[in-house]
């Protein structure tokens, strides 16, 4: 069995899980077994899978399964519960207790402690956290797991301490999650028959668990969603996050690692010149199968710009609402609207009011139906700095959308052709006014391009991300392995 090892899913979901999701299609397509496996408690683990157009059998979490047991792990939920939540609050309107009964039938008991912030010694405010946390199967009242939460001076909150009663007719002990990942991946490669590939798209925890003293027969593949580094050309800044870098210095403990693109692989390659055979290029996003030609014109009326990403920091959608403004104060006629949801909504919607904006930006919140609402626009803008691939870019070029972006690492680099689908530019990480004035510029270029020449090459430019293509390269990864 193929495994795609994650930390959890949600309603709104980060690139990493929609590369997941396109992947298990490519799998379909080729007829490649496969599980997803998530890790992590998510108690609307099954709502966030009907959001998804997920089956129960096609989704194993890790918690579900020590509560639940092996049937379920093979053919999913037999049937679901109203989901419900009490709260014990007690006279100093403290949080002490939370119980909480979630779809598939899991009932999750959270006792709160209260105690001084560690990580802020001077505060004199008390943290209320999950000290300790029991699961139970609620159709038979029994209890099957039990741990602790700590929080640790550098780490924050762990999970340790943990217990799993009758697992197999055995109580089981854990100090840390990281053994538990292991013991959980082993009972799913006995479960499957054995010889599992295990695809890890996120988790420290379940690299180390998988890639030391490896499960016999498994095969692990490593999947980099992002750029690996913070600045090639500047030697002080090592592997960008911890994630990367555990990987990478411990490469060798893999089978292969899989990058969305074929500038990473070689930037890979600029460290591990003899490794060729180890990294290997698929895209983690495409296209239908036969391209259908679209044509597109302007009509009369307002230019319509759209963007489409969760709403963090790194994506810096208020560069382009200012950009927008900037060229709508020169006499530009355009629209823009912002689909995504995340925690920098506020700013964005206070940038849109700064620059007084309100009757041409709009916050359109979360779709999950891209597909038919690109038609309806002109050209996606996008103000990343790092994007290992950019999913949004081929699903807006494909829609015969040319893109306006930074020349950012990986993805935009290898996507985007200055001038020919799209335009692009350069930038700088902590110069927001300079970002802002080279994304109006690109913008300002594109509103007076010959459009048409431009729309006409934005299909042309991905033929090679067709889904066949992109199948055909995860079965012959697989079979090789």
């Amino acid at each position: 069995m193929n495994f795609f090892i994650n930390g959890a899913m949600g309603i709104g979901n980060s690139g990493v899980e929609h590369a997941q999701f396109y992947r298990a299609k490519r799998f379909d397509q080729v007829e490649l077994p496969y599980r997803f496996v998530f890790v992590e408690i998510v108690k609307n683990i099954h709502e966030a899978m009907d959001q998804w157009n997920l089956r129960d059998d096609q989704v194993i979490n890790m918690w579900e399964y020590f509560v639940l047991g092996q049937d379920y792990a093979k053919k999913g939920l037999e049937k679901r519960v109203e989901p419900s939540e009490d709260l014990v609050v007690d006279k100093t309107n403290t949080h002490r207790k939370r119980e909480s009964v979630t779809s598939s039938g899991l009932r999750i008991v959270e006792h709160y402690v209260k105690y001084p912030d560690k990580h802020k010694p001077d505060s004199k405010m008390l943290m209320v956290s999950n000290g300790r946390t029991e699961m139970y199967d609620d159709a038979t009242g029994e209890k099957r797991v039990m741990y602790e939460n700590i929080d640790d001076q550098n780490r924050k909150n762990l999970i340790t301490n943990i217990h799993l009663f009758n697992e197999n007719g055995q109580h089981l002990f854990f100090r840390n999650e990281l053994q538990l990942h292991r013991y959980f991946f082993e009972q799913l490669d006995k479960l499957y028959g054995g010889k599992s590939t295990f695809i890890v798209d996120r988790g420290e925890d379940n690299e180390v668990a998988l890639m030391l003293n490896r499960i016999a027969g498994s095969k692990v593949v490593d999947v980099i969603h992002a750029d690996h580094l913070s600045d090639r050309d500047d030697p002080k800044n090592p592997l960008w996050n911890n994630y990367n870098e555990y990987l990478l210095t411990h490469n060798q403990l893999v089978d292969r690692i899989v990058t969305a693109t074929e500038l990473q692989r070689e930037d890979l390659l600029v460290d591990f010149p003899n490794k060729t055979r180890k990294f290997v290029t698929i895209p983690v996003g495409g296209v239908r199968d036969g391209i259908k030609k679209i044509t597109r014109k302007l009509d009369k009326g307002p230019f319509k710009l759209i963007t489409a990403s969760r709403l963090a920091s790194e994506k810096h959608v208020d560069y382009i609402v200012r950009a927008v403004a900037a060229l709508k104060d020169e006499g530009f006629d355009l629209t823009f609207d912002i689909y995504g949801q995340g925690g920098e909504s506020k700013k964005i919607k206070d940038t849109i009011e700064e620059v007084k904006a309100e009757d041409y930006v709009t916050l359109k919140g979360l779709s999950h139906d891209l597909e038919h609402v690109y038609p309806k626009y002109d050209a996606f803008i996008s103000a990343s700095l790092s994007e290992g691939f950019g999913l949004t870019y081929i699903e807006a070029l494909n829609a015969a959308l040319p893109v306006v972006t930074f020349d950012a690492r990986f993805g935009a680099s290898e996507l985007i052709q200055d001038g020919y689908n799209g335009f692009s530019s350069d930038f700088k990480p902590n110069d927001d006014d300079y970002n802002v004035k080279q994304l109006t510029e690109s913008l300002r270029r594109l509103l007076k391009s010959d459009y048409p020449n431009i729309v006409n090459n934005t299909q042309k430019s991905i033929e090679k991300f067709q889904d066949k293509v992109i199948a055909k390269k995860w079965e012959a990864m697989i079979n090789e392995l």
